[in-house]
């Protein structure tokens, strides 16, 4: 498989919110950056990771409108929504939207690099506000 037809297999089972699937497109040495530039390589920090965002986000969703690929990256430029929802109820003031650009690599048909660039502070501030005035364990506790 090309390295676009993996970034393309991968992003559909996010879109999927197939943690396994997800997880099984992902290499030993895979790394996650986020637009913090934060890096991150535990893979079970990676599947808590996304099992936590589609819980809080039962609608999260990547719209991939521009997939630029090259021998050695594939870059996809969009946008990721969702609405933040921790108690599982989808209310519009609570929906978030955001353009995204991701920078891939994959190798012999594994996602090795992923790079998120995002403005996430829209996601945190719906966060922030739906969480005012809650016990911040209503929303942490499993």
């Amino acid at each position: 498989m090309d390295m676009k037809q993996t970034i393309l297999k991968f992003l559909d089972r996010i879109n999927a919110h197939d943690v396994d699937g997800i997880m099984n497109l992902v290499s030993d040495e895979y790394e996650f950056v986020n637009s913090s530039g934060d890096h991150f390589r535990d893979r079970q920090f990676i599947r808590d990771t996304w099992r936590a965002q589609f819980e809080n986000h039962p609608d999260y969703h990547i719209r991939a409108d521009r997939v630029i690929a090259d021998p050695d990256c594939v870059g996809v430029f969009g946008w990721a929504e969702g609405t933040y929802a921790p108690d599982g109820e989808l209310r519009e003031e609570d929906h978030w939207e955001v353009p995204c650009a991701f920078l891939f690599i994959a190798k012999d048909g594994k996602v090795t690099y992923f790079e998120s660039y995002s403005d996430t502070s829209i996601v945190f501030d719906v966060m922030k506000s739906r969480t005012r005035g809650m016990d911040i364990s209503d929303v942490t506790s499993e």
